[in-house]
């Protein structure tokens, strides 16, 4: 006899009816995945509406507000200070080097074109000089190319690359047909003033116009990097006043709620945030002082020192023409005025802006100063009488006497001077020295504020960070109470 299977029990536990499997259809599974995250928002918000979830949400906002203000700032910060290492360590000494390069290459062409109106070859100090400062111009070529290398964000690389290897090409080109000049010379053969025209030509029309643009480029980068640095912050700052904001308006809420005016964490919060708005706010200050206007202010006597320099050796080398060619000397006149008129100008400048606003906390600085731009002056006036006299002399056919006040030597003398020659030869050296002393202190003025601007930066990126945690960590401790009253 068999026995069918045993009907179920009306009381049958719960869990043992669990045990048999219910069959899910696939209208089921959907119906689950779609209300699911329905039904978890309606717990959210239901859980957001009590006192609690209002808490725990002001809590969650405040965190993430403190946080990606401060990280953000702290980041800016950062990369700004890398941009400001950057260019105090590559984009400013290439601009250095671009001038550099620009004064050597022209001081070579004035002493290697001066040498051949005077009696004999180059003395052994004019040949020093000369080759000195060819291998400076070669020197800061490469330097100018490392710069730009190493200045990743700077503009205009590739043609900065371009003017420098150029420039490169060229130098062997010129020195090479100088020295055929100079070897002609020694040999009195007449050619060797054309080997020294060619050279000259190709120094002037293409090595100088190629220093020139590239001192442009790489002053246009340094004043150009010092202008987006020095730029107040207000997109990282607006939201640091944001989290601060949101921090008085979260004590406000607390106060209506709970009737308790002060709370610990969110002072202690609001006094983080606050001083760290104050640190990147007087920060922002010192960067737009010592950026912008510092450094524009400083860089002016620079600049304009730097192009009288350059006018007054080629100048020199326009006297140098004028008495080779036997040419008239009106244009050589009409230059001279100019390059007088710059370099008045270029001292007056230094004397307002660098005399008194660079070395005003150095008095040895200041005094330096002054005293190179007192004999700077002195020497521009005892050149333009000898220009005077040199054109004089030319004018009336007197090419023994003009070179005389142009070298200061005498035919035959091997090097001696004579008082004229004294006068004329010493006034346009001691020009040039002094113009680059000048240059020298006003370089030294323009980093002070590029360093200036750094030190602004130090320290800042890790200190808003750390008020940031600090400010989020306080608001938590300060509302630990609050959120226990509802365990």
């Amino acid at each position: 006899m068999q026995r069918g299977p045993a009907p179920t029990p009306d009381d049958a536990w719960l869990d043992e009816l669990e045990r048999t499997p219910t069959r899910r259809t696939f209208r089921m599974v959907m119906r689950d995945y779609v209300t699911g995250p329905a039904r978890l928002a309606r717990r959210g918000a239901s859980f957001v509406a009590t006192t609690p979830g209002k808490l725990v949400a002001m809590m969650l906002v405040l965190t993430l507000a403190l946080l990606a203000a401060g990280m953000a700032m702290s980041s800016s910060m950062a990369k700004r200070q890398d941009s400001l290492d950057t260019l105090v360590t590559a984009t400013e000494p290439m601009s250095n080097s671009a001038h550099l390069l620009f004064t050597s290459l022209s001081q070579a062409d004035t002493v290697a074109t001066t040498g051949f109106v005077q009696p004999g070859m180059l003395t052994k100090e004019e040949r020093i000089l000369y080759l000195a400062s060819l291998d400076q111009a070669v020197t800061a070529s490469n330097d100018v190319y490392r710069g730009s290398v190493e200045a990743a964000n700077a503009q205009d690389s590739e043609e900065i690359l371009n003017l420098v290897s150029s420039i490169q090409r060229h130098i062997p080109v010129y020195s090479a047909l100088m020295e055929r000049a100079l070897v002609n010379q020694r040999m009195g053969n007449p050619v060797g003033v054309a080997y020294m025209s060619e050279a000259s030509g190709i120094m002037r029309e293409q090595m100088l116009d190629d220093a020139d643009r590239l001192y442009t480029l790489t002053q246009r980068q340094v004043a150009r990097e010092m202008a987006r640095l020095s730029a107040p912050q207000f997109v990282p700052l607006s939201g640091l006043f944001a989290a601060l904001i949101f921090l008085i308006a979260a004590q406000w809420w607390l106060w209506r709620t709970f009737r308790r005016r002060l709370n610990k964490g969110f002072l202690v919060a609001t006094a983080s945030m606050l001083v760290a708005v104050l640190w990147v706010s007087v920060s922002n200050l010192q960067l737009w002082q010592s950026g912008f206007v510092g450094f524009t202010r400083a860089a002016e006597p620079w600049e304009q020192l730097t192009a009288a320099r350059i006018d007054a050796q080629e100048a020199r080398t326009d006297e140098t023409f004028a008495l080779l060619r036997r040419q008239s000397v009106a244009q050589s006149s009409r230059s001279f005025d100019s390059t007088h008129e710059k370099i008045v100008d270029a001292l007056q400048a230094t004397n307002v802006v660098l005399a008194q606003h660079t070395g005003r906390n150095n008095s040895e600085t200041t005094r330096e100063t002054e005293r190179l731009i007192t004999s700077a002056h002195v020497a521009l006036a005892k050149w333009q009488d000898n220009h005077t006299a040199l054109l004089s002399a030319i004018d009336n056919g007197q090419y023994q006497e003009a070179v005389v006040l142009l070298t200061g030597q005498e035919p035959g003398d091997e090097g001696d001077e004579t008082r004229a020659g004294e006068v004329g030869a010493t006034a346009y050296r001691q020009l040039d020295a002094d113009l680059q002393e000048l240059i020298a202190i006003s370089r030294v003025s323009t980093r002070e504020y590029i360093t200036a601007s750094l030190d602004a930066t130090r320290l800042v990126s890790g200190a808003v960070a750390l008020l940031s945690l600090l400010a989020v960590l306080c608001i938590w401790i300060g509302i630990r109470h609050r959120i226990a009253e509802y365990l």
